[in-house]
């Protein structure tokens, strides 16, 4: 029988175990409560779910508590919880080996995924499952009747949680139609009424720019141009407004105005007095787990709901100009045979704006030319085509961007193939055969030194065993050979590092050789090549450029090898 450390004994008398040879489980205790338990049942509080749970650890002298985890406010049909995520983490991690639940519905109300865990998941992890009041234990579980009563209550959990979602469903629906404004925040105009959160009041500190937006739309200003004028005048973004009025609270937000923006203001109908609620809706009773938009027909829409600040007239010639700005677009790409401009950003994520340093991106357009229409792609940073400086590169055009990128990467691969030229004629003086000769003596000696200091291990293990040697002597000798042996590992990676300069077909670093004979010879550029050897481009302006190579150290080094060798 093998001997127990001297820790494993103290720890078994400090901790006052249970029974000899009975395992202690590291417990994870899962609390969950979603909105409507919360609001029906007083014994699924959080409080009294942590109490028993503890209570039922406590009393189990195989358990003993390792976490808490406790999810609020979150159904149990989707299983992507934070703290769920973060107790399967530690069971991944080898942290906990048990998982205690009040019942099985706290684990979740879709039966497929719950089987998962409990018949396929924890037990490949190893982890021991226990439902404190369905009476379900994974370690003392008899197959024949829990294998037909788990999933029979994991079904009637499910089937709760459908009816549950049909049920508010229903209620929401009865809501919308009465015209009740449920939406967190008022749209950008409007502020909720203090004394009643479902209605609406205009924001009067903020009027005047919706008019204005409606105004310079229909005086033929396109989005951007409305956005650019915004921003000039130093009005502040919808998202930062709302900040400073203390609406949202976010650390991130746009603080410029962008077209997107102008555009959302222009196409809802709230301005004119009306609303169109429940734009999206999910119902888990009909398998819809995630938001979808609904159909405009099937939308509720309540009219003369609050105060109007743009009339109907304004609102209707608005998306006239809206729907004729679009079939000018969809007529571009008719008489381009149909086609969307589908460009392959080949520079994605690569090119960055010198002033600002935000990330440009490729900006697709079908445009009317002199002589018909076509495609115009072009790099833009959005902060400055926004925002209307005049110093950021506003407007890059894609071909000539690519052009540029490909003209100095075959640069950059010539001067690669003359650093690699000037270093295989180098290595073929007889100069270099000489070194390659010394240094392939000087690694057999190394190797050689190697081999015996491993004996030397050996040895000295075996006279340890026969008591030659203390166990502290012991030590001391083998730290000094593993020292060596260290030692001996570094210089032999330099030798072989130097010996592979020396090679007759060196041709740099394995990485670096690899990728540039691979595109050496390329005429087109392609993403792949970009992404190869650039890591980034900054841009200040169309004729200027900073460009940041992936493999510029090693190829330093090269040239400065392949120089040494002219010299």
């Amino acid at each position: 029988m093998a001997r127990k450390s001297r820790k494993e004994i103290a720890r078994a008398v400090a901790a006052s175990a249970p029974a000899a040879g009975m395992k202690v489980y590291r417990t994870a205790v899962y609390v969950r409560l979603s909105r409507e338990d919360g609001r029906k049942i007083e014994s699924d509080t959080v409080e009294n779910q942590k109490e028993l749970l503890e209570g039922y650890v406590d009393r189990e002298p195989s358990l003993e508590l390792a976490g808490m985890y406790v999810d609020r406010h979150v159904t149990g049909t989707k299983f992507d919880r934070p703290e769920f995520n973060r107790m399967i983490s530690d069971m991944k991690a080898g942290m906990i080996d048990c998982i205690v639940v009040k019942d099985l519905s706290r684990l979740g109300r879709n039966y497929l995924e719950a089987g998962d865990y409990i018949e396929k998941i924890f037990p490949f992890f190893g982890v021991r499952f226990i439902a404190v009041t369905d009476g379900y234990d994974s370690l003392t579980s008899g197959t024949a009747e829990d294998g037909l009563v788990v999933p029979l209550k994991n079904l009637i959990n499910e089937a709760y949680a459908k009816d549950i979602s049909k049920k508010i469903c229903s209620t929401f629906d009865g809501l919308f139609e009465k015209g009740v404004y449920l939406a967190t925040t008022a749209a950008y105009g409007y502020r909720k009424d203090l004394e009643d959160s479902h209605s609406l009041l205009v924001d009067e500190n903020v009027r005047d720019v919706v008019v204005r937006i409606f105004k310079e739309r229909l005086a033929g200003k396109s989005l951007a141009q409305i956005a650019r004028g915004l921003n000039a005048d130093g009005i502040m973004a919808p998202s930062v407004y709302w900040q400073s009025i203390g609406v949202i609270h976010k650390e991130k937000y746009r603080n410029l105005w962008e077209g997107k923006q102008v555009r959302r203001i222009l196409e809802n109908v709230v301005y004119t007095g009306d609303v169109e609620i429940s734009k999206t809706y999910r119902a888990y009773y009909r398998g819809i787990t995630r938001a979808v938009s609904r159909d405009k027909g099937e939308r509720f829409y309540v009219e003369g709901h609050h105060e109007a600040i743009i009339d109907h007239e304004t609102f209707d010639r608005v998306q006239e100009l809206m729907q004729e700005t679009k079939a000018g677009y969809e007529a571009a790409r008719q008489n381009l045979g149909g086609e969307r401009n589908k460009r392959e950003d080949k520079l994605q994520g690569l090119l960055y704006c010198g002033h600002c340093g935000n990330k440009m991106n490729l900006y697709r357009k079908t445009v009317k030319l002199v002589n018909g229409y076509g495609h115009y792609s072009t790099y833009v940073c959005r902060r400055a085509a926004t925002y209307g400086e005049a110093d950021p590169p506003k407007n890059v055009k894609a071909e000539a961007m690519e052009m540029i990128v490909m003209e100095l990467l075959k640069a950059h691969m010539a001067v690669y193939v003359d650093a690699r030229e000037r270093m295989r004629m180098l290595n073929q003086k007889p100069e270099a055969a000489e070194k390659r000769s010394a240094l392939k003596k000087e690694l057999s000696g190394k190797k050689a030194r190697r081999e015996k200091i491993g004996g030397f291990i050996q040895a000295l293990y075996t006279d340890f065993a026969d008591g030659v040697f203390s166990e502290e002597e012991y030590l001391e000798m083998k730290a000094g050979y593993v020292s060596e042996l260290e030692a001996l590992d570094g210089e032999m990676a330099r030798l072989k590092e130097e010996m592979e300069g020396l090679a007759l077909d060196y041709a740099g670093n394995g990485e670096m050789a690899a990728a540039f004979g691979k595109y050496l010879g390329a005429e087109e550029l392609t993403k792949e090549m970009a992404q190869t050897f650039i890591r980034k481009i900054v841009c200040y302006g169309s004729d200027r450029f900073e460009v940041e190579y992936t493999f510029a150290g090693e190829l330093a080094e090269l040239v400065e090898k392949g120089g040494d060798g002219a010299a």
